[in-house]
Order: structure tokens, then C-alpha cells, then sequence
């Protein structure tokens, strides 16, 4: 419970009352699932219905390698969505506890009619992981969505683990349906999908390398995969690396003799330019100027002037 008096401990009252207020809470919640059931078949129905939105079905799936195999399944909005449309079922993710910079999570999803309930415990270093190293997050929004993001995975694991496989396989069929029957011009996504990858930290070098042909060419099977593999890598279920190879520096070309030649050649040429240039400088200067006042200089340089009147006397 957070302390709303900040470092002071909460009053035994308060933290009754908090306690009472749950107690309430999850009582109302499980008599209201007991007095309206769920309709499995209508339930399906609905989750069936979501799926053939294209909107919904772009975000359906991921896709990762491991053991030198793709693995694929429902996304995060997918078990979300199912489960909402499952009914009568509460999940999120709580934090248990704070020890300086770690958070102790509880992630679950609870089935109210069966009173079955999937739960994963984790903790959460208040650490961001970026370029230049881990960075402490003092800020509290910065914490809140680290945690939610960690927690979302867990969260989703928890929902299939309470969903029949059926409903849940039926659910990632339609999605697959929908997204070939509404994906059209695979070359008008393009753009939009190679914004996308950017902003994940994935090239279109990196792409078409993987492809193995230009992105121009790029068929529905194909952007498909694509779809998955960027849905994968936004939700945390794995990283650029697991796809794409990294892009590699180009080595520096060494010039050739003609290169050589030709610089060795420009190079005189300019020393040549600079020569004409202080040729030009030095005429300048004596621009106006005879030889004879430059070879002669006049009787009165270097003496001191004489009186006129003393030359006549």
C-alpha cells in the first residue's frame, strides 16, 4: 500500500481499512462472475470477431529465433484481448515491494469462476539499459514504465496459461486470415514499415541482407514475417541482434596508382599557381616605379638637408 504520509509508517487503522477495501473488492468481483457465467461459445464469438479487425491482427504475433528455429505465438494485445472478451477474469501486474532501487512485481491473471489463478513473482532493477551503459531512473513515471513493461510479458503468460489452447490457437488463426485477406499492395506498407524498423533501430541494409533481395520486391509472405519480427522486438520478446546482423563498416579503399598519380599531379600544379601568384604580387608592388629610381636612389637619401642660405654665402 502506498504510504500517503510520504516516510511515516501507515496507522494499524489505515492499513485495516485499506485491507477491508480489497477484502470488498475481490468478494463483489468474484459473485458478480458466479451470477453472470460465461458463455464459452458466445465468448468466442467475440474473441473470433476481434481478430478480424486488420488493426488487431497486425499486432497478433511474434516471432523469434531459438535453437536455430523461429518460434511464433500470440502477442501481448492478443492475450489481452482474448482475455477481455473470455470474461470474468482479472489480471495485471502489482508491485509488493520497494528495497532502494529494486521493485519486487507480482504478475497474474486470475479466473473467477474457476478460481484458478496463474502468478509469476519477479523482481526490477530501477536500471535502464542504453549505449553508453545502465542508467539509475530516479524518476517515478520513469519506474512505472519500466515495471509495466518488464511486467507485460509475465502478464501474458499468465492469460495463456488460464486460456484453453483451443480458443487461443482459433484466435491466432483468424488474426493470420485476416492480415492475408485485408495486407493489399504489399508496396504501399513498405514506407511505413521501413519508418517503423528505424525507429527500432533497424536499417533497410539490415533488412533487405536478411531478405536476401532489394525491398522493392518484398511479397506478402514476407512482409508478414516482417510484421511478427517488429512486433516481437517492440513487446521485449527479443532484440534487433536475434533478426538482423549488425551493419558492418566500410573498409577504406586504397588508392590505386592513377589515384596517386593524379594527386602528385594536381599538387605541382598547385605549387605552380602559388608561384605565378607571388610573380604577380611582387609586380604589383612596384607598379609606377622606373628601374633608374630603383637602381639610383636620389642625392638626398641617406644626407641630412642643407641650409640654402649657407650655399650662397
Amino acid at each position: 500500500m502506498e504510504n500517503p504520509y510520504g516516510n511515516l509508517p501507515a496507522k494499524p487503522a489505515e492499513v485495516e481499512i485499506e485491507s477491508s477495501r480489497a477484502i470488498a473488492e475481490v468478494q463483489g468481483q468474484v459473485v458478480m462472475a458466479k451470477k453472470f457465467p460465461r458463455d464459452p461459445v458466445k465468448a468466442t464469438d467475440r474473441i473470433l470477431s476481434e481478430c478480424r479487425r486488420p488493426s488487431l491482427a497486425e499486432q497478433a504475433q511474434y516471432s523469434f529465433p531459438r535453437g536455430g528455429q523461429m518460434v511464433e505465438g500470440p502477442s501481448i494485445r492478443l492475450a489481452e484481448t482474448i482475455a477481455r472478451n473470455w470474461g470474468n477474469i482479472s489480471f495485471g501486474t502489482v508491485e509488493v515491494d520497494r528495497t532502494g532501487n529494486e521493485s519486487s512485481m507480482l504478475a497474474y491473471a486470475w479466473d473467477l469462476e474457476t478460481n484458478v489463478m496463474a502468478r509469476q513473482e519477479f523482481k526490477v532493477r530501477h536500471i535502464r539499459d542504453t549505449k553508453q551503459g545502465g542508467k539509475a531512473l530516479s524518476d517515478e513515471r520513469d519506474v512505472y514504465e519500466l515495471t509495466a513493461n518488464q511486467g507485460s510479458r509475465r502478464v501474458r503468460a499468465c492469460i495463456l496459461r488460464i486460456i484453453p489452447g483451443d480458443v487461443v490457437d482459433s484466435a491466432v488463426a483468424e488474426c493470420s486470415s485476416t492480415l492475408k485477406d485485408n495486407i493489399g499492395d504489399v508496396k504501399d506498407k513498405v514506407p511505413k514499415m521501413l519508418e517503423g524498423m528505424a525507429a527500432l533501430g533497424v536499417s533497410r541494409l539490415q533488412i533487405e541482407k536478411r531478405l536476401r533481395h532489394r525491398i522493392d520486391t518484398l511479397n506478402g509472405p514476407e512482409y508478414l514475417s516482417l510484421r511478427k519480427i517488429y512486433q516481437s522486438i517492440k513487446d521485449g520478446m527479443a532484440t534487433v541482434e536475434d533478426y538482423f546482423e549488425p551493419e558492418e563498416k566500410k573498409a577504406e579503399e586504397k588508392p590505386t596508382a592513377t589515384d596517386v598519380a593524379k594527386k602528385a599531379a594536381e599538387k605541382i600544379k598547385g605549387k605552380e599557381e602559388k608561384k605565378e601568384g607571388s610573380k604577380e604580387q611582387v609586380a604589383a608592388m612596384f607598379k609606377g616605379v622606373t628601374p633608374t629610381d630603383i637602381v639610383d636612389p636620389p642625392p638626398e637619401y641617406g644626407k641630412e638637408p642643407k641650409d640654402k642660405e649657407m650655399e650662397i654665402y
